[in-house]
């Protein structure tokens, strides 16, 4: 067999239990559910940090965020790290990124191509604490926002960044058939501004509902106190326990239609794999960098260790080779994503990952591992710190100011019950385990020497403006 290519589709906050293949009965996402049918689904998938800027790093690069210095959205990743597509590209791949990458500094790393950068099409939302008519309200005002998208659909990020992708694979097709390729495509959504096509939103506003217990999440003071700093911290500064019953659902069947649209663009690509006559020999793996509360817990937004938050979708389908409709109940990563492409692949895999090669499980080998970490900073508050280990059944999260918690994941899925008292033996264990992974005073002092881009570099146009001709037009209503 010629070397496979690898398509990997990359969302940005899909809330993986809102899927069909996860059996959520709401959402339609037929395109992921027949990937899903075709290939591997892991069902204990976690990213490394549940925020965009490091997870995505840690994901390019194989390694736990601690082991290349980022931590918040505007950390700097250094160029001496191997990536993942560096290293197809000196392998003979053809590289290409479109869509979403979230960079600071370099904006290729080992990429050939890259049509446009993170800011073409739809804006992508600015911080709100900056909004003029908003003040310092926090994150929750990006709920308020939610709603219909007023832009023309050709001009959204969503809709270009298929067609950027759709063209790119006939031109490789034509002029290198004989080379494989590695094409990243990552759309900017589920993640804010949620404004997906008005008849999606439509379509769910009247299907969706609020969470079990969301009210008993933070609608109330008594039950904030009881929650560790790291969390009571978050979820008051990104204000989405303040929002009323009535925005919950109207950011939720935003949410869902915006999840919904993005699964319709991707059977557009899956369609000119098969048209292109490429499906045989490509890979497709489809995954989210970090989840999106999506109101459980009463709240919305993401960096804390809640399943909602740092689980995501992972699907990886090769005809052949990858068992079809099963399901892996390992506790995964994407930083397992670089030498499991390797392993596919055939490539050498560098040294340093963190990472493991999953490829001989799909011919029945055991993973050989038992738990997953992850860590994650509150953004501009590296006083509110933690880390995060899954295993097979408990979830324990141990943070900078030695509050614990405890999660029993088969018998309390929602995370609704902290046993770190009740269970103390096991908490104090996989505490110790976390200490062992994670340095809370290095990690700290690592934060606040890190480099960091300019903070300006994040304030982008509001919801529902565009770019086009170039310059910036506005479809707020």
């Amino acid at each position: 067999m010629n070397q496979p290519n690898i398509l990997f589709i990359l969302t940005d906050q899909h809330n993986a239990s809102i899927s069909g293949f996860e059996g959520n009965r709401i959402i339609d996402t037929p395109s992921l559910d027949g990937l899903a049918s075709q290939g591997m689904q892991f069902g204990k998938a976690y990213c490394q940090s549940p925020l965009c800027v490091p997870s995505r790093s840690s994901l390019l690069t194989g390694r736990y965020c601690r082991n290349i210095n980022v931590y918040d959205n505007q950390d700097i990743l250094d160029t001496a790290y191997d990536t993942i597509p560096g290293t197809f590209a000196a392998a003979g791949y053809s590289t290409a990124l479109v869509g979403k990458a979230h960079f600071n500094g370099e904006q290729y790393h080992g990429y050939q191509y890259r049509p446009y950068g993170d800011i073409f099409g739809q804006g992508h939302q600015p911080d709100p604490r900056r909004v003029p008519e908003k003040g310092d309200a926090g994150l929750g005002d990006i709920l308020y926002q939610a709603g219909p998208s007023q832009i023309p659909l050709p001009l959204t990020q969503t809709e270009i960044c298929t067609h950027e992708s759709v063209k790119w694979l006939q031109s490789h097709v034509s002029l290198h058939p004989d080379q494989p390729f590695f094409l990243s495509v990552h759309y900017d959504k589920p993640h804010f501004p949620i404004n997906p096509p008005p008849s999606l939103y439509e379509k769910y506003r009247d299907l969706v509902q609020l969470p079990p217990h969301w009210r008993h999440g933070l609608h109330g003071d008594s039950h904030l106190k009881k929650l560790s700093p790291f969390v009571r911290e978050n979820f008051i500064c990104e204000g989405s326990y303040q929002v009323p019953e009535e925005t919950h659902l109207n950011c939720l069947a935003a949410y869902y239609g915006c999840i919904e649209w993005v699964d319709t663009n991707i059977g557009r690509l899956l369609e000119s794999l098969d048209y292109l006559g490429l499906s045989d020999n490509t890979i497709v793996v489809y995954s989210s960098d970090h989840g999106d509360m999506a109101s459980y817990h009463g709240s919305w937004q993401k960096m804390v260790f809640y399943d909602h938050s740092s689980r995501v979708p992972l699907i990886m389908k090769y005809p052949g080779i990858i068992p079809e409709a099963e399901v892996c109940l390992d506790p995964v990563g994407l930083i397992d994503l670089f030498p499991t492409f390797c392993g596919m692949a055939n490539l050498t895999i560098p040294e340093g990952l963190d990472g493991i090669n999953l490829a001989p499980h799909f011919s029945g080998e055991l993973i050989g591992r038992d738990r997953i970490y992850g860590e994650s900073v509150l953004i501009h508050k590296p006083q509110f710190a933690g880390a995060m280990v899954r295993t097979n059944d408990w979830k324990c999260c141990y943070y900078l100011d030695g509050s614990v918690e405890l999660y029993d994941m088969e018998n309390d899925p929602e995370e609704e019950n902290n046993l770190a008292i009740e269970e103390s033996s096991t908490a104090e264990e996989l505490v110790e385990d976390i200490k062992q992974f994670w340095n809370p005073e290095e990690q700290i002092f690592r934060y606040n020497k890190n480099p960091k881009s300019p903070r300006e570099k994040h304030f982008y146009p509001y919801s529902n403006q565009y770019f086009a001709n170039g310059g910036w037009f506005d479809a707020r209503p």
